[in-house]
């Protein structure tokens, strides 16, 4: 039990510990694009906002080319004599860097056109890898589009348009790949960091789980070693008193005292014959789990419990699909089994059916027993599972419950790897447990629960 507790502690903190980084891991490289995207737009605004041209402060410093209809070669540089001179002085981009620094720093090509949809002028001298003909390309590509800014071929660029004054159009295209490029390479960066780190903790968590779930283990094994222990104990005694009272009825004749004596010391042994039952269950059973055909189990208890549930007044009907098999203990699986029965014999309405009934699918089997009851359970029906609890206490006891039959239920299906249900519709209580169908039983996908 040790190794597998420490090994769900381990899984749980490991996949605590990836949801953790992976929120990280978004966080970070979120806010690195968001910051890329955000230096983007602010070039584009500058840009645009200066009609497509770096803003330079002083004569000295390096401007934007001049205005001018594409040529064949529009990349190479332009003596000063050809830059634009009547430009705003003191204009600078984020107000960090000089303008002499705003070629080297930003890389962007720029496009008017007019009305009829005709290039009438075209900067690339800030970017060596888009030639004339193709930024006149992108740049029709996005006046057609009617697009005001937007991502152009994958995340390549990203452009700005904005209507000019004298009608025509300017489109600003700004060099998003490097940003895309360096977040990509912080993003790795970050994974393998986060990567490793999450290695080198998941090697700590397994190392130091034994140590952290012994305890626990410790305590509960002495729990459950206290309760077997204990039950052993108790049986010989109450073994003894019924004997004795059994004894008193022979010579002094029975009387009210001794009925309840015994009746008493017969729910006693119940109880602890329901408590062993519970404290052996949470130990592995695997090693005593067999075939075992539920159909042919399902009906014998059919056959037994109808003369029961006939002498009740509550006659059972059953419908049992032939040919299930199940990977189990069959003494377990008779235990839910009967207990569902038994439970449905107690509270279920006289004159009133008990439905019995077990259908197969191609990966489950179904076993579902319903019945009417007066007084069905209220609230949170996951209760009816927990040791103990009793919904009604009067009820309880006037049936002779100890409320841990269906605990008992529970654990038996826990340990089959399959899940119990209660719902109740009305005054009908049906439970339901799907069991895991033994996977090489090919005979199984035909049958199925008619009505269900």
């Amino acid at each position: 039990m040790l190794k597998k507790l420490s090994l769900r502690f381990s899984a749980a903190a490991i996949m605590a510990l990836l949801v953790i980084e992976l929120l990280m891991l978004g966080l970070i490289n979120g806010l690195n694009f968001s910051r890329a995207l955000n230096q983007a737009d602010e070039a584009l605004d500058m840009l645009v906002k200066n009609d497509g041209k770096l803003p330079y402060h002083g004569k000295e410093d390096y401007t934007t080319r001049r205005e001018r209809p594409p040529v064949s070669n529009d990349n190479e540089m332009h003596p000063p004599e050809d830059w634009d001179s009547d430009m705003e002085p003191g204009r600078m981009f984020n107000d960090k860097r000089t303008d002499t620094e705003q070629k080297f720093i930003i890389r962007f090509f720029s496009a008017k056109i007019d009305s009829s949809g005709k290039v009438t002028t075209l900067d690339t001298g800030h970017i060596a890898t888009i030639s004339s003909d193709t930024a006149q390309k992108y740049a029709l590509d996005v006046y057609s589009s009617g697009g005001e800014r937007a991502f152009y071929n994958g995340m390549e660029f990203r452009y700005a348009v904005k209507k000019q004054s004298d009608g025509s159009t300017l489109v600003v295209f700004y060099d998003f790949g490097t940003g895309v490029s360096a977040a990509i390479m912080t993003a790795k960066i970050s994974a393998g960091i986060a990567l490793g780190l999450l290695v080198v903790f998941s090697v700590i968590i397994i190392l130091v789980s034994k140590r952290v779930v012994s305890p626990v283990v410790s305590n509960y094994e002495k729990q459950r070693r206290f309760i077997t222990d204990a039950g052993h104990e108790l049986k010989t005694p109450l073994a003894i008193i019924r004997a004795n009272t059994e004894v008193l009825e022979m010579t002094g004749g029975e009387n009210e005292w001794t009925r309840s004596t015994i009746n008493q010391t017969d729910r006693l042994s119940e109880l602890l014959g329901q408590m062993l039952m519970l404290a052996k269950s949470s130990e592995s059973q695997r090693v005593s789990f067999t075939d075992v055909d539920i159909s042919a189990m399902a009906n014998e208890f059919a056959d037994d419990f109808s003369i029961l549930c006939m002498s009740k007044g509550k006659p059972l009907e059953a419908d049992i699909a032939e040919g299930a098999v199940v990977f189990g203990d069959e003494k377990m699986l008779k235990m839910l089994i009967s207990t569902l029965l038994e439970n449905a014999v107690k509270y279920g309405m006289e004159d009133k059916p008990i439905e019995f009934g077990l259908s197969v699918s191609s990966k489950q089997v179904r076993l579902s027993v319903s019945n009417l009851c007066a007084d069905p359970p209220q609230g949170d029906t996951e209760q009816l599972f927990d040791r103990f609890y009793r919904g009604d206490s009067s009820r309880t006891r006037e049936t002779g419950g100890s409320g841990i039959g269906l605990s008992i239920a529970k654990t038996v299906t826990d340990a089959h790897k399959g899940r119990i249900s209660c719902t109740v519709e009305g005054e009908r209580v049906t439970f339901k447990v799907k069991l895991p169908l033994k996977s090489s039983d090919k005979r199984l996908q035909k049958h199925r629960l008619k009505g269900k």
